[in-house]
This record gives C-alpha cells, structure tokens and sequence, in this order.
C-alpha cells in the first residue's frame, strides 16, 4: 500500500491563530451604501414580477441569497449578516415592518430597502453584527 511504513512522511500540522483582541472593526457596516446595493438587487430582480403565493417563498429566498452575496462583496472583515426579506400581496394597504436586537450600537448596524408595483410589495431588511 502507498505510504505503509513510509518513515519519510511528515505529519501535518494545523495552523493556530493568534487572537487579535480586536474590539473595533478596521471598516465599519455602511448602512448607506448596503442600502442603495439593496434596492439596486430589489428593482432588477422585481421587475415585471406578479404576486403569486405559490412562489413568493422561493422568490424571498432567492432575494435573501443574492443579498447576503452583495453584502460578502463589501468585505466587511469580522462581520456576520442576518438577511430578512418579506413579501406580500399589494393592493393599496399600508404596511409597518419592526424588528429590535440587543447589540454594540457602534459597531452594529442594519440597513433596510423596499419594493413595490401594483401586485406585490417586498422589504429587505440586512443586519451587520460585529464579532469580537
């Protein structure tokens, strides 16, 4: 067998990190500019779209994904992302999303875009947690 009493072989070694200790992000979470990347996403994807229940699970996932993936393109170092896309029949209501977290107000943030056209409406929501 390749390799059987083979004394010439090294063993592999893992490689070990060293903490950074880093408490503050070196590029902080721009809400800004995660939001105008947001809307830009929400009207090419929503283009022409109708609303249709059957579908709008799979469209919200589809949404979420191709945010999460803008928002690893800002390389935002240390950072998790929480996406929430919610979507729904329009005709003519109004809506209110809210959401509350317990989090370091000067690392974290979120930025938030929406969508609507006369059959379907769609919120966006992207959080920026900061890991230690």
């Amino acid at each position: 067998a390749p390799g059987a009493g083979n004394s010439e072989e090294q063993p592999v070694s893992a490689l070990v990190y060293e903490n950074t200790y880093k408490m503050k992000p070196d590029k902080k979470f721009q809400s800004g500019a995660v939001r105008r990347a947001m809307e830009e996403v929400l009207q090419t994807r929503m283009v022409k779209v109708k609303y249709d229940p059957a579908k709008v699970p799979e469209l919200t996932k589809l949404l979420a994904n191709e945010i999460m993936a803008v928002l690893k393109q800002f390389e935002f170092d240390r950072y998790k992302f929480i996406t929430q896309v919610i979507a729904g029949e329009f005709k003519g209501q109004g809506i209110r999303v809210a959401s509350r977290a317990v989090w370091d107000t000067s690392t974290d943030s979120y930025a938030s875009a929406s969508y609507k056209n006369a059959s379907i409406f769609v919120v966006a929501m992207a959080f920026g947690i900061f890991q230690e």
